[in-house]
């Protein structure tokens, strides 16, 4: 079967590899296709402290496929529900991860099988099922920020992740502004329940751009006694400055927010399905599986995500 290997930063190689063989308890899905995203993107350019592990890397985790004929998505890892993390109702310590959905064929795990293997719901897309991951993430930031009915809520990032996290917002009672972005980004926030503006004096601040600076801009955007979220990953080496005048003497409370549980995985499927928002809209480019080395490299400037059809 074809796939797609990063052999190294920059270096991703659309290469034939045996169709790989499930073991007990995995599933073999045929992927019909997958989408690209920020974390793809980033991992690209500069690798991955837990996604890639090995060289060359299977590439890619937000996928939706078929299984005996029935249509699937699964989140891209699984909790092992035994250490501290999971017995405290924390993020898991021990997370097994599923990457390699820019290929033809997908074995998803045993642990993942049993808490985040879906069959996708009539009606839905397979370009809105594959959503269901970083969507499940946006849940979780959302639940990580405590937001409560009318609490404003400054998100800094236009992207996919940042329009997930308006819907989710407005989902959760609270008034979503999105802050920066490109035009044709911002053209689209309000079909996401958002409106464009500058953030300032928010209650609640969420980072979801994954750059140093915004990390910055969060905690000086957020009002005095208000909560920043990070949202968005940085390298292990970053060390970006925030104001500690206005932590300590303002009392912010500062929260990171990664990944997602299998509770809002499934909260995010019923999400998708409903139609309350046009997620189809965040696909904005269809590929085949020779062209994606090149989408990465060189991303179009209107791309939102690119759906990579096998």
């Amino acid at each position: 079967m074809r796939a797609a290997l990063l052999h190294a930063p920059g270096d991703l190689r659309i290469e034939e590899v045996p169709r790989p063989e499930p073991g007990p308890g995995d599933v073999l899905v045929q992927v019909e296709l997958a989408l690209t995203d920020g974390t793809d993107l980033k991992t690209y350019r500069r690798g991955h402290p837990l996604l890639l592990t090995e060289s060359p890397a299977r590439f890619g985790h937000e996928f939706c496929g078929l299984v005996d004929g029935r249509r699937v998505v699964a989140a891209n890892s699984a909790p092992c529900g035994v250490c501290d993390g999971c017995t405290r109702g924390e993020q898991c310590r021990a997370l097994v991860f599923l990457a390699g959905a820019y290929a033809e064929w997908l074995v998803v795990p045993e642990r993942i099988v049993a808490v985040n293997l879906h069959d996708v719901p009539r009606g839905v897309v397979p370009e809105v099922a594959a959503m269901v991951e970083p969507l499940a993430c946006c849940l979780r930031g959302v639940e990580r920020a405590g937001i409560a009915a009318g609490d404003s809520v400054a998100i800094l990032g236009a992207g996919p992740i940042g329009l997930m996290l308006a819907a989710s917002v407005a989902d959760a009672g609270g008034w979503p502004v999105i802050v920066g972005g490109r035009p044709e980004r911002r053209a689209l926030v309000e079909k996401f329940g958002a409106e464009v503006g500058d953030g300032r004096g928010a209650d609640i601040v969420i980072e979801a751009a994954g750059r140093e600076e915004a990390w910055s801009d969060a905690v000086e955007l957020v009002r005095p006694g208000g909560t920043v979220v990070m949202f968005g990953g940085l390298p292990r080496d970053a060390r970006p400055p925030v104001d500690a005048y206005r932590v300590h003497y303002e009392e912010l409370t500062i929260r990171g927010s990664f990944h997602h549980t299998p509770r809002t995985v499934r909260a995010a499927l019923v999400f998708l399905a409903s139609g309350a928002y046009p997620w189809e809209r965040l696909v904005t480019h269809r590929i085949g599986l020779d062209a994606l080395p090149e989408l990465l490299a060189s991303p179009p400037d209107d791309l939102l995500k690119a759906a990579v059809v096998f």
